[in-house]
């Protein structure tokens, strides 16, 4: 059969004869057959570990990826919280400071100096979220801004008026006989002018006006600029409404900035920290 093709259909029985006639071809044929698997299931497993390989790294680079934008969000919703947070309450202590112009002589308490640094920080804290928050916080922290610019202007006329006014009326009744008649001329001055006043012909009442402020800086020792404040509050009967209308704005405009600050950081019922979008699944993590 030597230098003959062999057939395809040549029977089991006779390859296994051959083959036990030449044990040599046998062995040579098996470790042929051994070295090829070998090979074959080398190539095999390599390229199953390559592929292996590459989804592990393709998954630690998502892993990485997601690590790190969840740090980055929550970092962005903390700064969020903290500037937010401290704007409102520099608003806050503008108007703390703002009330106290009706109770104590703004001038000799200081409160001038006090009230200007407080609107210094609420403008800083205004440029530092317009860098960093949604446009709808923006925009109502912008309008919060603006009715307390405007509230300030106000406590500057209303709150020596409110404060000195009081202290007038008090001293009518005062023990000292000299501060009661400096006190009863005050008034009087401020009754007289405040007749006086004429859109028409404004000129009559400027000349009370300038006797009402002489006369009330001698009942109270206030200075040049808080009795013009006093006295032009009181000629103008329009400013207790502007200040009540202003209170209700600012008020409102506050609580429009709160509703925006709270949905931007999705402080409802059930949320305490920033919401991640959920990971994408690749085939290898299908369960």
């Amino acid at each position: 059969m030597r230098g003959h093709p062999v057939r395809h259909d040549v029977p089991v029985d006779v390859l296994r004869s051959y083959f036990e006639e030449n044990p040599d071809l046998f062995a040579a044929v098996v470790a042929a057959l051994a070295i090829v698997g070998g090979l074959l299931g080398s190539v095999i497993g390599a390229k199953i570990q390559a592929n292996g390989g590459r989804d592990q790294a393709a998954a630690a680079r998502e892993a990485a990826k997601i690590a790190a934008e969840a740090q980055r969000v929550a970092a962005l919703w903390t700064v969020r919280q903290v500037q937010i947070a401290e704007f409102i309450q520099g608003v806050r202590e503008v108007r703390r400071i703002s009330d106290l112009f009706y109770k104590q002589n703004a001038v000799v308490d200081g409160l001038d100096v006090q009230l200007s640094e407080a609107q210094q920080v609420v403008s800083r804290k205004l440029a530092e979220i317009e860098l960093i928050v949604p446009f709808a916080v923006v925009l109502a922290a912008q309008k919060v801004t603006e009715s307390l610019d405007c509230h300030v202007r106000l406590v500057h006329v209303a709150g020596p008026a409110e404060y000195f006014l009081q202290y007038v009326q008090r001293q009518v009744f005062s023990e000292d006989a000299a501060q009661s008649a400096l006190a009863n001329q005050a008034e009087d001055a401020l009754g007289a002018m405040r007749a006086a006043v004429d859109p028409v012909d404004p000129r009559p009442g400027a000349r009370r006006f300038q006797v009402a402020v002489g006369a009330l800086r001698d009942a109270t020792g206030a200075t040049v600029e808080q009795a013009v404040s006093v006295v032009a509050f009181v000629a103008n009967g329009e400013f207790p409404s502007m200040v009540a209308e202003n209170s209700e704005e600012l008020a409102l405009r506050m609580s429009v900035l709160i509703e925006a600050a709270r949905a931007t950081l999705k402080s409802g019922d059930d949320d305490v920290s920033p919401v991640v979008g959920e990971p994408r699944r690749r085939w290898w993590r299908a369960a």
